[in-house]
């Protein structure tokens, strides 16, 4: 029973610990069994590729928001990037909101912004 439960916590899908829903930590990489980012993401954190609607342009039709990506603070093209990015080098993957992008990034674009993945490799 001990082991099962072992299991369990480990597994990556609960919220043990404080502020797990915003990274993914090496260890939880390395069981993921997966072999990109886009994999591993969809697996242990879905909500971070979706892009909610914004408010209203001037047209009066929602608009998306878009999920910025960056590798090592490179801005990749866009969440379809991350199918390219294997997951054998990265050391750890975190979502940064809307509001604390625009601190911690220099080259924000223009448009709705969701959020942020940031992926560190291992050096």
């Amino acid at each position: 029973m001990l082991a099962a439960f072992t299991a369990c916590a480990s597994s990556g899908s609960g919220g043990s610990s404080s502020g797990s829903q915003d990274s993914i930590s090496r260890a939880e990489i390395y069981n993921s069994s997966t072999s990109n980012v886009y994999e591993l993401i969809t697996r242990l954190r879905p909500q971070w590729l979706r892009s909610p609607a914004s408010g209203a342009i001037s047209t009066g039709l929602p608009r998306n928001q878009v999920v910025l990506v960056y590798l090592d603070r490179q801005r990749l093209e866009d969440l379809e990037a991350l199918k390219t990015v294997s997951v054998e080098g990265i050391d750890s993957a975190r979502w940064v909101d809307a509001a604390r992008v625009q601190t911690i990034m220099s080259d924000v674009p223009a448009v709705p912004i969701a959020g942020a993945i940031l992926l560190k490799t291992r050096k």
